[in-house]
C-alpha cells in the first residue's frame, strides 16, 4: 500500500467514526453531557470514569483479538465495526481525560 493510499484509508475511517459518534449520540449521551454514561458507570461501580471508559472498550479489543486469529472468517463490514468502534472510544477518552480536568 502507498503512502497516498494509506492516507485516503485513514480518511475514509476517520469519516466512518465520525459518522458512527454522530449516529450514537442520542443512545449513549444527552445534549448536556456527551460522556455521561461513563459517569454513570463509574458511580455504579465505584470507579472513575476513565476506567470505566477503558473497561468498556476492552470488550471491542477482546473482538477484535479474537478475530484476528482467522481474519478472513469475517467480512469488511464486520472489522470495520469493531475498528471504528474501538478508534472511537479513543476520541471519547481523549474528551473525557479533558472533562475530568486532566490538564
Amino acid at each position: 500500500m502507498t503512502n497516498e493510499e494509506f492516507m485516503k484509508e485513514v480518511e475514509i475511517s476517520y469519516r466512518r467514526s465520525i459518522e458512527v459518534l454522530e449516529e450514537k449520540k442520542k443512545e449513549y449521551g444527552t445534549e448536556e453531557d456527551r460522556l455521561i454514561q461513563f459517569y454513570d458507570v463509574a458511580r455504579a461501580s465505584d470507579n472513575n470514569p476513565c476506567n470505566a471508559l477503558t473497561g468498556m472498550a476492552a470488550k471491542h479489543y477482546s473482538s477484535i483479538n479474537i478475530m484476528s486469529r482467522f481474519p478472513h472468517d469475517y467480512t469488511l463490514k464486520q472489522w470495520n465495526s469493531k475498528i471504528t468502534d474501538l478508534r472511537n472510544y479513543t476520541f471519547l477518552l481523549d474528551a473525557l481525560i479533558r472533562d475530568i480536568g486532566i490538564k
